[in-house]
């Protein structure tokens, strides 16, 4: 992958920008320093030069599992829902429900040529998996959850215009969604991870905001709007 977390800060960094921090800190080889951490299991990783003079990059030195070094395998499918509770999944489905529209602009936003028929894969998903009964679910931050339920692939993009597979993940201490609203206030990291022949080409940090809810502008049509309120 071409960036990863500092070694010490929440932030990402470049090959590049690596290199320097060893330097800073008088390290003769940048494998020598502390390492920079990948997003999602937040183990240290190991730095390679690349091939030209700008693909230098991080990796794996280990045989443990994390999903960027497997492209296909889908975040939380199989997590199980710890408690039931009907008037929670009550109010999240109307909260989805009343606030689609604007869910819709706010995963256009961070899904690169969003097609519309993927919103309608996630709903599906999202019903299947009955995400609107998880207990502790901020129904402000469904679309970081929706995110999580599909992957995303060229052939599925808007007019196809997609090149890279992507998904989305948070870091690999989360084990239910449940554990994504532990802390009130101090919601996960949640990350895009873009590949290109089954190896991680960029990763990006997502802001897990609910600023979406305060914009006014929504596109789609009144008649699109209700079909998609049926599919909640």
């Amino acid at each position: 992958m071409f960036s990863a977390l500092h070694p010490y800060d929440n932030k990402l960094i470049s090959y590049t920008e690596y290199l320097k921090f060893a330097l800073d800190h008088n390290f003769q080889k940048p494998n020598d320093a502390p390492g920079a951490r990948c997003p999602v299991c937040e183990r240290r990783l190991k730095v390679r030069a690349g091939k030209q003079k700008d693909d230098g990059h991080f990796y794996h030195n280990d045989e443990y599992y994390c999903p960027t070094k497997e492209a296909n395998k889908r975040s939380y499918g199989n997590l199980p829902i710890t408690k039931q509770n009907a008037e929670i999944r009550q109010k999240n489905l109307n909260f989805a429900k009343e606030n689609i529209g604007k869910i819709w602009e706010r995963l256009k936003e961070i899904i690169p040529f969003f097609d519309f028929s993927e919103f309608l894969s996630i709903l599906n998903e999202a019903k299947k998996l009955n995400i609107y009964e998880y207990t502790n679910l901020n129904p402000q931050l469904l679309p970081y959850v929706y995110v999580t339920l599909i992957n995303y692939l060229p052939s599925k993009s808007y007019n196809k215009q997609r090149k890279l597979k992507f998904c989305f993940f948070y870091e690999a201490r989360i084990n239910t969604y449940e554990d994504l609203w532990i802390n009130q206030g101090a919601f996960s990291r949640l990350v895009r991870i873009s590949y290109k022949n089954g190896s991680t080409q960029k990763v990006t940090i997502i802001e897990t905001n609910t600023d979406y809810l305060s914009k006014e502008q929504v596109i789609l049509s009144e008649k699109q709007l209700e079909f998609l309120k049926k599919k909640v």
